[in-house]
């Protein structure tokens, strides 16, 4: 504790020194919580509390900017908002701008989720071939990719991973694409969901801040910050607050 206070007030002594400013943070709405969503009207989940943490550490005010997937990333390809939160490199390697990106700071695991009697004997993705799966629109899954298309598993695109909980309560769609995280905080809030499981996990992969090419200097002061935050455990705490094991 007294080396986390230490290092703490180095870290502030030195954001004092620097010129304080605001910078502007990707988040999609209704698509992803409990990373971020609004709660009586005000902006709550893990990205806010983390933002909340790293204004402390820099002195910079951060601000969210709630889009949707695909007119959010054309947003950062236009140099529209600053930091997209919680991305694995892997998911932009297509992109326009790719960015830069702070050190590791969390995982996202990806999951195939189904209701539980049909996930039963599947263990191998070509076993749910012909069968319909949701993805939110502008998502990407890399090499999982090649088991979509025709005579592979048909594709349907949503706005939002809220969106595809619904439509597969209802039996609109076999299966869904979405994040673990996201699916055990839906599951937890409604029980209709109950019966879902996780029929695949498609992929584990760390997830970092990934900025504007031009925010070199603010991304040494977030990757001092997180090192700070991950060490002290702080990142653990703010997943553990939303019953998420990090």
């Amino acid at each position: 504790m007294w080396r986390y206070k230490s290092l703490l007030f180095i870290l502030l002594l030195s954001a004092n020194f620097a010129e304080a400013k605001t910078y502007s943070i990707l988040v999609y709405h209704g698509a992803n919580p409990p990373y971020y969503f609004e709660e009586n009207g005000k902006p709550t989940g893990i990205f806010v509390d983390i933002f909340q943490e790293l204004a402390k550490l820099t002195s910079h005010r951060f601000e969210f900017v709630p889009l949707s997937v695909a007119r959010g990333q054309r947003y950062f390809d236009q140099g529209k908002v600053d930091i997209e939160p919680g991305i694995s490199k892997t998911w932009r390697v297509d992109a326009e701008v790719h960015g830069i990106y702070s050190i590791d700071y969390a995982f996202s695991s990806e999951v195939l989720l189904g209701y539980q009697d049909r996930c039963v004997g599947k263990h191998q993705p070509e076993q749910f071939y012909g069968t319909l799966v949701g993805k939110v629109r502008g998502y990407r899954y890399n090499d999982f990719e090649m088991h979509f298309g025709k005579d592979k598993m048909l594709i349907y695109e949503n706005i939002s991973e809220k969106e595809l909980l619904a439509q597969l309560e209802h039996k609109r769609l076999d299966y869904i694409l979405i994040g673990s995280v996201t699916a055990d905080y839906y599951i937890s809030q409604h029980p209709n969901y109950q019966s879902f499981k996780t029929c695949l996990e498609i992929s584990r992969l760390p997830v970092q801040m990934r900025l504007q090419p031009k925010l070199i200097e603010l991304r040494k002061e977030i990757n001092s910050a997180l090192r700070l935050m991950i060490n002290g455990g702080k990142i653990k705490a703010i997943y553990a607050k939303y019953r998420i094991t990090q």
